[in-house]
């Protein structure tokens, strides 16, 4: 992750490290989808894995069409019908049903690996020289994001001016949606502007993180 990716993240209208997690979602998602319609073997791969969780079934989901998701997903409940046959025949109870969930999903894997390495690039980037300003000019941090961010080593100094930072934009979005409801109120939404648009949006991922990347699994949410 270089340092002018880094700065070019700053410029979007979001918290920067939920945009980059984003678009890595999307593109491996993309990828996954296009291999499960394309190779018995990755299919194979998959049905072995046991899948995903449910959140990140769904997701890949939205990135497949009905034929895609037949074709891809076929196998793997083919062999589920053959490990509960076998746990049938054995007698055992639904305790001996295998979990679905974050243990067993490499999409969670692969989430809480990028964004380790993310917020320990964007940690690294705030302590040179000059970028805590460019940071002070972005929208800053989702709450999540800010508590890993703040884990890191970073000087108190600086440590006091990314929450200050927060501290404020938390303000301003708060501002543009009291503005936004007001000027719905008042029948005047020609005279909304782009933060007051948007805010609703933008609170929400500040809160909670972007809605694309969230996983309940995740670990320190």
């Amino acid at each position: 992750m270089t340092e002018t990716t880094l700065a070019r993240h700053l410029r979007i209208r979001s918290c920067p490290a939920c945009h980059h997690l984003a678009r890595r979602m999307a593109e491996h998602f993309a990828e996954i989808q296009g291999r499960l319609s394309r190779s018995e073997e990755a299919r194979g791969d998959y049905a072995d894995e046991g899948g995903y969780c449910p959140l990140h079934t769904w997701q890949l989901a939205e990135y497949s069409s009905p034929r895609g998701i037949a074709r891809g997903h076929g196998m793997i409940i083919r062999g589920w019908a053959e490990r509960l046959d076998r746990l049938a025949d054995a007698g055992d109870g639904p305790k001996t049903v295998p979990p679905v969930g974050p243990d067993s999903c490499s999409i969670c894997r692969f989430l809480e690996e990028t964004e380790t390495g993310y917020v320990g690039a964007f940690s690294a980037f705030l302590n040179q020289e000059g970028n805590l300003e460019k940071y002070e000019r972005s929208h800053g941090l989702c709450l999540r994001h800010l508590r890993q961010v703040l884990a890191r080593p970073v000087e108190e100094e600086r440590k006091a001016r990314i929450l200050r930072l927060a501290a404020h934009r938390f303000r301003e979005i708060g501002e543009s949606m009291a503005q936004y409801d007001r000027k719905l109120e008042d029948l005047k939404r020609a005279l909304l502007t782009d933060d007051e648009k948007d805010a609703y949006r933008r609170g929400l991922v500040m809160l909670a993180g972007a809605r694309t990347v969230f996983s309940p699994f995740l670990k320190g949410s």
